[in-house]
């Protein structure tokens, strides 16, 4: 923090690289996972709204971090302003628009998440138990 107690700029752009690396997926969602389908709709308004740019040919992403507050706040403002008006249609509108997945860009980008995560479980033998 700097000396009037508010972030420094470091820090704030490390909050809002995290706060997108969140949004990263290693396999499509299912509908039945809010969580992961939370992340992909925030994933994809970044990408549509400017936040993030992705290389079509490496699937890697560049942030623009000068896009951050307006975008963040645009999503948010969309969500609320859906959530006010209760209509489910409208509402099914924008889940079906926010959450595509594309093997060019979401599955490309997934699989090299999938590849640099390395062996995800374990399959251990104890010598005592006779395995």
């Amino acid at each position: 923090m700097n000396k009037t107690g508010t972030v420094g700029d470091a820090t704030l752009r490390a909050v809002r690289a995290s706060g997108i690396r969140r949004t990263l997926q290693n396999a499509k969602p299912r509908r039945d996972q809010p969580y992961q389908t939370m992340q992909l709709i925030q994933f994809n308004w970044f990408l549509a709204h400017g936040l993030l740019e992705a290389d079509p040919k490496t699937a890697r992403l560049t942030i623009r971090y000068e896009r951050y507050p307006e975008t963040v706040a645009s999503l948010l403002k969309e969500v609320l302003t859906l959530q006010h008006a209760g209509d489910k249609a409208a509402a099914a509108r924008f889940f079906e628009q926010w959450t595509t997945w594309t093997p060019e860009l979401h599955e490309a980008l997934a699989a090299r998440i999938r590849e640099a995560q390395g062996a995800r479980f374990r399959v251990v033998h104890y010598g005592a138990l006779g395995e």
